[in-house]
């Protein structure tokens, strides 16, 4: 049996770069995410609108589900091929195990989400009180978003302090 990771990509670079990727993700989603992230287990790909992060920067966001890893291996890759880009890679995992990976230039910095603040995240919303491991249970969706935000958020202000200068043309 396969085991599934909710994950969210993050894109962030010049405008003009990011939108190149994203066209590409529109035209031929399978050069830009593995076939399973494309279909998932119970959701297929999705994006939101693009954000701005300052003058000439944007941010993309792409949320999917992975098969059997969160795709470090596959976002590595294609940093590689797209050098001016910025990608955090969020995870969760249904154990518990949350956290979030920095991509730049086929590089990659973790940030693992402390079992301590799992734990004190999944008690804020209750989580606890679902004896029979009922699905979909409203608090630990709540509570996945919540420590997923926070793995992604370890990342902000490296996105943030980026500068236009940064990012060769």
């Amino acid at each position: 049996m396969a085991t599934w990771c909710n994950a969210r990509l993050v894109v962030a670079g010049r405008t003009a770069d990011v939108a190149r990727l994203r066209r590409l993700a529109q035209a031929r989603p399978s050069s830009v995410f593995r076939p399973d992230m494309l279909v998932g287990e119970a959701q297929e790909l999705f994006s939101e609108l693009a954000t701005r992060l300052g003058p000439d920067l944007l941010e993309k966001r792409y949320m999917f589900q992975g098969c059997s890893d969160e795709g470090i291996e596959h976002f590595q890759n294609l940093s590689r091929s797209c050098p001016c880009l910025r990608f955090v890679l969020v995870y969760g995992w249904d154990n518990h195990s949350y956290g979030s990976h920095f991509i730049c230039g086929g590089r990659a910095h973790s940030y693992p989400v402390s079992d301590r603040l799992v734990e004190k995240v999944m008690v804020k919303h209750g989580v606890d009180d679902n004896p029979n491991d009922e699905w979909p249970y409203e608090p630990e969706i709540d509570a996945e978003e919540e420590l997923m935000d926070l793995a992604e958020a370890h990342w902000q202000k490296s996105l943030l302090t980026l500068r236009e200068s940064r990012y060769p043309r």
